[in-house]
């Protein structure tokens, strides 16, 4: 989905801050509950991995954008609760409030009871799901994906990424397609594909010709490198992209 979750790419947020040795974990007990929260929605099937991002990406700017990761995720947990109708959006509000936290805070902090447990994730089932289909690309076939949002809803094609040639470097098996699993969706199996672009192709001609990016491209999202591109007839498309 087109939206300010998609920010690779887009320009005037400044460089991305490296902090060597950051530790990869959760720094406060409400942000151990947001992720707790949506593996236990998870778990009892009430939302899955590709719905979760979707109401992340569905967030207004204005909101996005002050919330922390995790703060995103719980947002995303309080809109799922509303949707499955396990509480109101009024009811939401009000535990949040019963926190003694503005709920249009930046980092709401639910208050949680040390006996209060959730089951863990259950991996068993994954993502792969097997096709009788064959691989329609092969390595070293020159790809291309395709220039505009595969839908209106969710996807994994990043907005820098549309419209690009690149080479198969590597096939993989068949997944879980995002884009119908984020809307209730059967299974919907994909193959994925890493493909291998030149930077310059990427980026433009001030990209450092020496350097390659890798991206996992879902099979939907791409076509033969010799199908017409339509960005050379429309000049404009893939400056808009």
């Amino acid at each position: 989905m087109d939206g300010i979750h998609d920010m690779g790419g887009v320009e005037g947020f400044g460089p991305v801050p490296y902090v060597p040795d950051e530790p990869i974990s959760v720094g406060e007990r409400w942000e151990s509950f947001a992720g707790a929260a949506f593996f236990a929605l998870e778990r009892s099937g009430r939302t899955n991995i590709d719905a979760h991002r979707h109401r992340i990406e569905r967030l207004d700017p204005t909101r996005y954008l002050p919330l922390s990761y995790w703060g995103r995720w719980l947002a995303a947990v309080e809109a799922a609760v509303v949707e499955q109708g396990i509480a109101s959006v009024e009811e939401v509000v009000a535990a949040v409030r019963a926190t003694g936290h503005d709920p249009g805070a930046t980092a709401p902090p639910p208050r949680l009871s040390p006996t209060v447990g959730f089951e863990s994730r259950d991996n068993t089932r994954g993502f792969l799901r097997p096709t009788d289909r064959p691989h329609r690309f092969a390595v070293g076939q020159r790809v291309r994906t395709v220039a505009h949002a595969p839908n209106a809803g969710h996807h994994r094609l990043p907005r820098y990424a549309r419209g690009r040639t690149g080479v198969v470097a590597r096939t993989y098996p068949s997944f879980t397609l995002p884009d119908a699993m984020a809307h209730g969706g059967p299974d919907d199996p994909a193959y994925v594909y890493a493909i291998a672009f030149d930077a310059t192709e990427l980026w433009g001609p001030d990209a450092d010709v020496n350097q390659r990016c890798h991206l996992d491209v879902f099979e939907p999202y791409l076509e033969p490198a010799d199908v017409a591109d339509p960005t050379e007839t429309d000049p404009t498309s893939r400056e808009a992209n």
